[in-house]
């Protein structure tokens, strides 16, 4: 079953492009932010965002986030979903090129630009930011109530 499972996983993670971060306020006031995303299976995500959005402000404060990827075009019922727990930040400079060359392939192969270090870097507006996954569900395609599966990582 974990196979199957992971199996589902993963072809949600393939399907879908963008992501919602959870992030909170000092207060604990909740905010999300639609990201587009780049997976490394379960154990990282990547994303652009300007250091001002309210969603990167709010990971510089308190870098624990929440995630989830869900096709929202399927009837109701039939969603499945992939939720995490993740600790964010910016990419730290000594992972950066290889981080962003991962991010670049994977947009081009979307039909975007490739991306390169001088976009994300000094006067650039964007940073890329990562997501380590700390804790991972599925919500399977089913009939019964709401249920979320460990992942393993």
């Amino acid at each position: 079953m974990t196979d199957e499972l992971t199996a589902q996983a993963r072809a949600i993670l393939a399907a879908n492009r963008y992501a919602v971060l959870g992030t909170a306020t000092p207060t604990g006031e909740p905010w999300v932010s639609p990201v587009y995303f780049v997976n490394l299976d379960f154990s990282r995500m990547l994303w652009l965002s300007r250091p001002s959005a309210r969603h990167s402000e709010l990971i510089a404060d308190n870098p624990r986030i929440a995630v989830t990827v869900f096709d929202s075009a399927v009837p109701m019922g039939g969603a499945t979903a992939f939720y995490a727990r993740a600790t964010a930040a910016p990419c730290p400079d000594s992972d950066l090129a290889l981080q962003l060359q991962i991010f670049s392939t994977r947009s081009v192969a979307e039909g975007f630009p490739a991306w390169r270090l001088n976009q994300v870097t000094g006067e650039a507006p964007l940073r890329l930011y990562r997501a380590d996954i700390t804790d991972a569900w599925l919500l399977p395609a089913d009939d019964g109530p709401e249920r979320r599966i460990p992942l393993p990582l």
